[in-house]
């Protein structure tokens, strides 16, 4: 998913999955902090990979990767 946000400050890429964490600038707004770490656990129990980076256009690029798996 990318948006046209603010993006998600370097300092808080690695740890936006961490149950919890709030970035500084989120704060304010509603929210406990377990959405990305939700995802997070569910996408390594099946063996995938999460991301945060800045997107291309400004704001942030978050997003997973799943491999497929024939039956």
């Amino acid at each position: 998913m990318r948006d046209g946000g603010p993006g998600i400050p370097t300092a808080d890429r690695e740890r936006v999955f961490d149950r919890f964490h709030r970035a500084a600038t989120t704060r304010s707004m509603p929210g406990s902090g377990l959405g990305l770490a939700i995802v997070a656990q569910i996408i390594d129990q099946h063996g995938g990979e999460v991301w945060a980076t800045q997107a291309a256009q400004g704001g942030a690029d978050v997003g997973f990767r799943l491999d497929v798996v024939a039956d």
